[in-house]
């Protein structure tokens, strides 16, 4: 009987720990089966694109820009998209409408109604409207709201706080960044050189170049005034005598010149083995900055200013000076003292 007992006991136990785990079990699987309880999947995020702005926003080429992060289009049908290297407003094309966009957000700063846009700078951005000229804070706020004349001009952008603007033909100006007049827009042309800091200009027969005070570094009644490269600045006289002065207009040099050449002239006498026998004139060959010709004798003293294209000896005193160039060449015959022979 005691056997019987401990084997009805085992099993009444054991039947207890299975109805037990079944109901662990089931506990469990309701647990996890609660609404509550529920693990978010994960949006799959499939990167493509150009990285725009600081906030992680790409740009598909041609297409539209999104959000790696929802995967949400937030721009779309875009022809292309200029982005300024370090700037946060690029602009915004679609067929033939221009705004600014800001690439954070990929809000639009401007409407899309312009027709031609260029690149902030100098904390100004420019774009063109039926024809006129507007120009825009930062925050898509108009500066000028009466826009300027716009004649077709390859650049618009602010250099330095100033933007050089072309109202009509011969008649240019310089606007400061409130879209006044720094220059009234009265100037034959004014052209900004960016890696010496001057604006190149002429006023009726005066060239002028100022620094970005726009205070007179040269002035004077020049055919022309070039601001060279590594060298200073070239004025050139109206017979084509240059002159070079610093960066800060002092004079460096009275007079400069590109090379000086021995001038050789067939004798038409033969040597021994028949070749030509050449000799040199009493005249050297000089150009100047722009490549222009000019005789010169051989103690340096300038004959001609530099108004030739070539200049080709004829005989010992006989100099033919052309004007022209290649087929349309002409010219005149001058002396070894410069003199026209007639």
């Amino acid at each position: 009987m005691k056997t019987k007992m401990k084997i009805r006991n085992i099993i009444l136990i054991a039947c207890s720990a299975v109805v037990l785990l079944a109901a662990v079990a089931c506990l469990a699987g309701s647990i996890m089966s609660h609404p509550k309880k529920k693990v978010k999947k994960k949006i799959a995020v499939r990167l493509y694109g150009e990285s725009i702005g600081d906030k992680g926003l790409r740009y598909k080429h041609g297409s539209h820009i999104y959000d790696p992060k929802t995967g949400e289009t937030l721009v779309d049908s875009i022809s292309w998209l200029h982005i300024e290297e370090g700037d946060s407003i690029g602009i915004l094309a679609k067929e033939n409408h221009r705004a600014y966009i800001n690439l954070n957000t990929a809000t639009l700063l401007t409407p899309l109604n312009y027709h031609k846009a260029w690149a902030f700078s100098s904390d100004r951005g420019v774009m063109v409207r039926n024809d006129s000229v507007y120009i825009f804070r930062r925050d898509g706020s108009v500066v000028n709201e009466e826009g300027f004349p716009y004649k077709d001009q390859y650049t618009l952008t602010f250099e330095h706080n100033y933007l050089p603007i072309k109202i009509s033909d011969g008649h240019v100006g310089l606007l400061d960044t409130a879209a006044q007049w720094a220059l009234p827009p009265e100037y034959k042309f004014i052209k900004h050189n960016l890696r010496h800091k001057l604006f190149n200009t002429k006023l009726e027969d005066q060239c002028i170049v100022y620094d970005l005070d726009l205070k007179p570094v040269l002035a004077g009644p020049f055919k022309q005034i070039d601001i060279d490269w590594s060298e200073g600045l070239i004025a050139t006289e109206h017979n084509g005598i240059q002159h070079l002065y610093s960066y800060e207009g002092k004079m460096i040099y009275e007079v400069i010149f590109k090379s000086i050449d021995v001038m050789r002239y067939n004798t038409k006498v033969q040597d021994k083995n028949k070749n030509d026998i050449f000799e040199e004139t009493d005249c050297y060959i000089y150009e100047n900055y722009e490549g222009k010709c000019g005789l010169m004798d051989k103690r340096y003293k300038i004959l001609t200013p530099p108004m030739f294209y070539d200049i080709k000896p004829k005989g010992k005193h006989i100099f033919f000076a052309t004007f022209g160039e290649w087929e349309s060449n002409f010219g005149t015959l001058i002396d070894d003292h410069g003199k026209p022979l007639h």
